[in-house]
């Protein structure tokens, strides 16, 4: 496993974070954090902020949807059609 102390930006102490890792995940980040000359807390904090921030777009995208569609908007059918017929799915 991985622990590591957080480095909080305002001042407050965050405390540890664990994570418990394969031993396979565990060399492999070992092996990023060693070619990017970084500590292996810092290349799993890394990997997680773009994780964090990558889940946090496709949450936002999918309410965006979703408030669309309680919204009543949607592609009409037509076009859905023509998109489908474009890209040789059959709808």
């Amino acid at each position: 496993g991985l622990s590591f102390r957080s480095e909080p930006t305002d001042g407050a102490d965050m405390g540890t974070v664990s994570i418990p890792l394969s031993s396979e995940d565990e060399a492999v980040l070992h092996r990023i954090a060693s070619v990017n000359r970084v500590s292996d807390s810092e290349a799993a904090a890394a990997g997680l902020h773009a994780y964090l921030k990558f889940e946090s777009e496709q949450i936002a995208k999918i309410r965006a949807g979703l408030d669309a569609a309680d919204r009543g908007e949607f592609v009409p059918d037509a076009e859905m059609s023509a998109f489908f017929a474009r890209h040789g799915a059959e709808n």
